[in-house]
């Protein structure tokens, strides 16, 4: 069946925060009834799989991942490295960190994330893994 205009909209603006209220809203629904409205346009078969499209091509477009993310700071620290000049070792410095950062290696003072030693070796296996790969692929 056909989406009507209110319901692709819903779709394509659920996709964007996964928040029901606010994509119903966005779409064009009365924020007095959104919230109602949000969670019966989930239900409906159609409108589910219009957001699982959208969110799937969404997905395609952006192919970052933690992994990636780091293998690239990484691999802009050693060409840092390589590089002269006093500035060269405070990017290659701060990619290191940032990729560290990122993999919750480091924690800023504010923050609190525990992880067991297996996590971090997972975590580090994993990633090396990942920075083999994208090297094979450049």
């Amino acid at each position: 069946m056909a989406l009507t205009a209110k319901q692709a909209a819903f779709a394509q603006e659920y996709a964007v925060d996964k928040n029901a209220t606010q994509a119903a809203i966005r779409a064009g629904y009365s924020k007095a009834t959104a919230k109602q409205q949000g969670a019966r346009l989930l239900t409906n078969v159609d409108v589910r799989a219009e957001v699982e499209r959208t969110m799937a091509k969404s997905a395609q477009h952006v192919e970052l991942t933690v992994a990636s993310v780091s293998a690239k700071l990484l691999a802009l620290s050693e060409k840092a490295e390589g590089m002269d000049g006093p500035s060269a070792i405070n990017v290659a410095r701060q990619c290191v960190m940032d990729a560290a950062k990122l993999n919750g290696l480091v924690v800023e003072s504010s923050e609190i994330i525990q992880r067991s030693p297996q996590e971090r070796s997972a975590r580090l296996a994993m990633l090396k893994a990942e920075r083999e790969r994208l090297a094979r692929a450049h």
